[in-house]
């Protein structure tokens, strides 16, 4: 039998060539590949044809590009000239709903540390600003950071601080390294702090912790740049192991501030403010921890404990103390250790991995609120524990 004759004979019944696969599984597995490889043909079409889609459609492929797999397509945005407008609409899209908007930054802040598109983001002449930093979970911002004030310089500059402020450890010293790259001035940065500061006030959530200690590397940093090259080094040591308390401390910094000001500038209005406001987070702070722990010391003295007289009646004496400080200061507490409530996000700290929403919770301290009617806000939540 010739060649072209066996293989057109019958094939016994039962048999399958060799490595052959089911005709559905081909089927399906031919139908994964040319969607997927239609996918690809689409987000690698001509860049004119999403540039004008809608707002979701251009957010896929925004997103698309910014991976490894969209290199090509942007090095062709780049050579064809349409990189300026695909920066036009990135920067117009980052305007649009909130999860959208953080998609289209992070985008805008990888592109912006390419050199080559800096130019193209510049000449866009879009006004722009991203969600507040908070909407960034898990985010690094300090791309975000470089690409604003690359962009907007100072007027992006509270949005820079209060991202500084609210991130802790290496992200937050990564973000002041690059606003102080940036050399802009100190009343410029003063007046970003004092943005910062007032936005965090006006919050429901307690204040971020250690917010004076970034201040004050934040200033530090910036100050070192125009420090005088030939500084006494060994004066400046011997002055900085000296103990000066907090009024002696924040008449230093307001002097050596203005000092570093320019000459039209007056140091009373800002500087004064934003240290003066510092001062009081932290106090305020520290005085809402003290009068967390007031009913438990109270409940302590009324005990029949081996407790002297003379130890309950200084007890007492401190715990009236803290009182009238934190009345002075609109403070109050909410709730009564050991009694039982709904977890609420608002007022509970939310550190307990075994409370859900809807746990019921027993309070340990109670929940410490600052202000009067429409101003009153939570300054210290309470911690609590599975009832």
């Amino acid at each position: 039998m010739t060649q072209k004759a066996a293989a057109g004979a019958p094939k016994p019944a039962g048999s399958k060539p060799a490595g052959s696969k089911p005709v559905a599984s081909r089927s399906a597995a031919s139908k994964a590949a040319e969607s997927k490889a239609a996918t690809s043909r689409r987000r690698g079409s001509d860049p004119m044809t999403w540039l004008t889609a809608d707002d979701a459609a251009f957010a896929e492929h925004a997103r698309w590009l910014g991976s490894a797999k969209g290199r090509a397509t942007r090095d062709r945005l780049l050579r064809n000239g349409l990189a300026s407008e695909f920066a036009a609409r990135l920067l117009s899209a980052a305007n649009g709903e909130t999860a959208r908007q953080v998609e289209n930054w992070k985008l805008v802040g990888y592109l912006f540390a390419q050199e080559p598109w800096q130019a193209h983001l510049r000449a866009a002449g879009i006004a722009s600003a991203p969600p507040s930093p908070r909407s960034f979970g898990g985010v690094s911002l300090t791309p975000i950071v470089h690409a604003l004030l690359g962009l907007y310089d100072k007027d992006a500059l509270a949005w820079c601080v209060y991202a500084y402020l609210t991130r802790t450890g290496s992200a937050a010293t990564d973000i002041a390294d690059v606003i102080v790259a940036h050399a802009l001035t100190l009343d410029a940065i003063l007046q970003a702090i004092e943005a910062a500061l007032t936005e965090l006030a006006a919050e429901p959530d307690a204040q971020p912790s250690g917010i004076p200690g970034k201040i004050a590397r934040l200033l530090t940093q910036r100050l070192a740049t125009t420090a005088a090259p030939h500084t006494n080094n060994s004066a400046v040591a011997r002055i900085s192991s000296l103990l000066f308390n907090r009024e002696q401390t924040a008449a230093l910094i307001a002097a050596m501030l203005a000092a570093q000001l320019p000459a039209d500038v007056s140091p009373g209005d800002n500087l004064h403010d934003a240290v003066a406001e510092t001062a009081w987070i932290e106090a305020d702070d520290a005085l809402a921890r003290a009068l967390q722990q007031t009913p438990a010391l109270r409940e302590a003295i009324r005990e029949p404990t081996a407790l002297s007289p003379q130890l309950r009646n200084q007890i007492g004496a401190i715990i009236q103390a803290v009182r009238t400080s934190a009345a002075k200061r609109e403070l109050e507490i909410e709730g009564s250790p050991g009694s039982e409530t709904t977890f609420d996000p608002i007022k509970h700290a939310q550190d307990d991995p075994r409370i859900t929403p809807t746990s019921r919770v027993r309070l340990i301290t109670p929940t410490v609120f600052q202000g009067r009617g429409a101003n009153r806000r939570v300054l210290r939540t309470a911690d609590v524990e599975p009832a």
